[in-house]
């Protein structure tokens, strides 16, 4: 009861103390009027009635400031008729959280107004500390009298500015005192709600939600099919040149059918922008979804950057639009009755509409942000009060949201050309760092099952189509390869990186590359031409250069070559490709060889030759056709020289000197049971003389 009985003393002694200034100002300005000449529009106007209107307008203020000031406590004596129970639902407490962030806002206003109050003041007051020390100045001097009466009326204008932003300060701190006590009363209701859980999710919630959010959508779409009609109405009145309408202003009329079209879609997306954020708070407070929280953090700060840019954006152009309205303010109030004032008339109508426009939308922008921030604000409290558990899964769905993040960060983007609808576009793919290790994991998948698939290929046509060893082999090799080309572009296509981002290895690079591997490029297209025109397979018997061997295996750079000795040696394609190649077994593995035998001229010619003959019949690893042939090759000086020529098929692991061996052999037995000697070795030839 104390407090009360105070506080209505304090307002009494203040009402009464604001009447008496009220009465002095009130006299002072009388006095003021009573001097005032008739106005006048001469710039010759004396100067002390100019200073007198100007002193008569601040006391004006003052005494509207002073009424201000006793409205303003005396609402602050009375007691607030708003609800102190907190909220009970989800729009209950939006609500209170868009009042809150209207008093903050109001808070964070008044502080700047005193900021910049209190600068006016002070310089205010050293202007009047001068225009005191002039006045006195001028009456020590005994100056005119017209000089004293102007430094007096300047000094007690300059007195009455101070007087006046001082009680435009009490006037904003009483306006504070207020909202400070109506923002404690809110934080109040809000701590109530939060701190008991009395904030549910209804089912009426919801619907007023869809509710609210479907009528703003329905209204924006009215008001896009109007700005669509007033758009065609005003293009129709260009083409068709009405008379008596103005270009200019039916440009500027087109202009604003515009911008009223380009906000109403904008203010649709605000909406669905809302309806995503409200979903996501519906998961929060309703299913206790704690992924929706980490949501909120994530996207809130990029849809309020958004925000933030379309409103600088719109205020810069309502900035462009005042300085055209002003000017054209001027203009017409330089000459109201110019032939083009009427046109300019509607110009600034067409304008201030257009400002309208922009400042409905810069409203929408900050209504949308505000909301924003509000359920943000309504997550990080919600979670502050939240049980361990809550706790833990938020803990849980903000790792997982780090490791979407880290899975998803783009390390660089590179431009693709893609072709739609027969016109080639350029756009931007990223590299993320989930697409570099989604890449190599399947391409190793894919040489896995690459690897897999070939060896069972390959034990298939040997096992169950008769295939030989080595060619299953050479097309195992080969089909692996296109296998291991697909698996890479596959790999780069699924994890969504185009090849196009490999070009940042330079031209020089590449020309280095090109130039080093160009001999190896060489050998893989010599070995298709192998594969494909096919001059020698596995197991044929080749002749390159001083080298003889079977061909045991054919590779996509070099081929293999074993030779007599069971030395294997390895022959890029290139040079199979280029040098002259004799194939043995091309067409047939049967090859004709010879052996050569010298016996005692004595001998009966008949007989050696059927010896031979005979011989060779013995051996079973010589063709019977064509069969073996002996000649008298010729008379050497030691005796005569017999050739047996023979036929074998050259199959691999077959030896052809192991047959020779064997032949020389037989024949020695042969001419031993014919009693037919071999020739002594030729003398030796005599020295040349000097």
């Amino acid at each position: 009861m104390a407090p009360t009985i105070a506080r209505l003393l304090l307002l009494t002694v203040v009402a009464a103390t604001t009447a008496y200034a009220q009465d002095s100002l009130a006299t002072r300005a009388e006095a003021l009027r009573s001097t005032l000449a008739p106005p006048s529009d001469s710039l010759a106007e004396d100067r002390a009635d100019f200073l007198r209107r100007l002193l008569l307008a601040s006391l004006e203020r003052r005494q509207d400031l002073q009424r201000a000031m006793s409205d303003a406590r005396r609402l602050a004596g009375q007691p607030g008729g708003a609800s102190q129970a907190p909220p009970e639902g989800v729009l209950a407490l939006d609500d209170l959280r868009r009042e809150l962030q209207e008093v903050d806002a109001t808070l964070a206003s008044g502080e700047r107004r005193k900021a910049l109050l209190g600068q006016e003041r002070t310089a205010m007051a050293t202007q009047l500390a001068s225009r005191v020390a002039e006045r006195r100045a001028l009456t020590d001097a005994h100056a005119a009298a017209a000089r004293i009466e102007i430094a007096a009326l300047e000094t007690e204008l300059t007195e009455s500015t101070v007087a006046e932003i001082d009680a435009m300060l009490r006037l904003v701190e009483v306006q504070q005192d207020g909202s400070r006590r109506q923002r404690a009363a809110l934080v109040r209701r809000l701590a109530g709600a939060t701190e008991h859980g009395t904030v549910k999710v209804s089912a009426s919630d919801a619907a007023a939600i869809e509710r609210r959010l479907r009528a703003r959508a329905t209204e924006l779409r009215a008001r896009l099919a109007s700005a669509a009609a007033t758009r065609a109405r005003v293009r129709a009145e260009i083409q068709q040149k009405t008379p008596g309408a103005d270009a200019e202003v039916l440009k500027e009329r087109l202009t604003n059918a515009d911008i009223d079209m380009d906000l109403s879609r904008e203010a649709l997306t605000n909406v669905a922008t809302e309806q995503a954020v409200w979903q996501v708070a519906l998961r929060f407070y309703r299913d206790r979804d704690a992924s929706a929280a980490i949501e909120a953090r994530e996207h809130g700060p990029m849809l309020l950057d958004r925000l933030q840019r379309r409103m600088d954006f719109m205020a810069t152009l309502s900035d462009q639009i005042a300085a055209r309205v002003g000017s054209l303010d001027s203009e017409i109030a330089r000459a109201p009755a110019a032939p083009d004032a009427a046109r300019k008339r509607e110009l600034r109508a067409a304008l201030e509409q257009r400002q309208q426009l922009v400042q409905a939308g810069i409203l929408d922008e900050r209504q949308l942000a505000g909301f924003i921030e509000r359920i943000r604000e309504g997550f990080d409290e919600r979670v502050s009060m939240s049980s361990w558990g809550d706790r833990a899964r938020l803990a849980a769905a903000g790792v997982r949201a780090w490791f979407a993040r880290a899975w998803n960060f783009e390390l660089f983007t590179v431009n693709q050309t893609i072709e739609v609808e027969g016109r080639k576009t350029t756009v931007l793919r990223g590299v993320t760092v989930g697409k570099l290790i989604k890449a190599p994991l399947l391409l190793v998948l894919g040489l896995w099952l690459a690897f897999r698939l070939t060896a069972w290929g390959e034990r298939w046509l040997v096992g169950r189509r008769g295939m030989e060893e080595g060619i299953a082999r050479l097309w195992r090799r080969w089909l692996l390869a296109l296998l291991i080309a697909a698996c890479v572009l596959a790999s780069l296509a699924l994890a969504g990186i185009p090849l196009a981002a490999f070009a940042f290895i330079g031209g020089a690079v590449a020309i280095g590359i090109g130039f080093g591997m160009q001999t190896l490029f060489k050998n893989l297209i010599s070995g298709v031409l192998v594969l494909v025109e096919r001059p020698f397979r596995l197991g044929d018997v080749i002749e390159v250069g001083d080298l003889r061997g079977t061909v045991v295996d054919i590779d996509l750079r070099t081929s293999v070559v074993r030779d007599s000795d069971g030395a294997e040696t390895l022959i890029p394609n290139s040079a199979l490709m280029e040098q002259n190649v004799k194939n043995v077994t091309f067409r047939t593995r049967i090859n004709r060889q010879m052996l050569a035998i010298v016996v005692d001229g004595a001998s009966d010619p008949r007989t050696v030759s059927d010896a031979m003959r005979a011989a060779a019949s013995r051996h079973g690893q010589l063709q019977d056709s064509p069969e073996p042939t002996v000649f008298l090759d010729e008379f050497a000086d030691n005796g005569l020289r017999f050739v047996l020529h023979y036929w074998i098929e050259l199959k691999p692991g077959m030896d052809r000197r192991r047959i020779a061996s064997d032949l020389r052999l037989m024949l020695l037995n042969a001419f031993e049971e014919a009693g037919i000697r071999l020739a002594p070795p030729p003398p030796p030839a005599p020295p040349r003389s000097g």
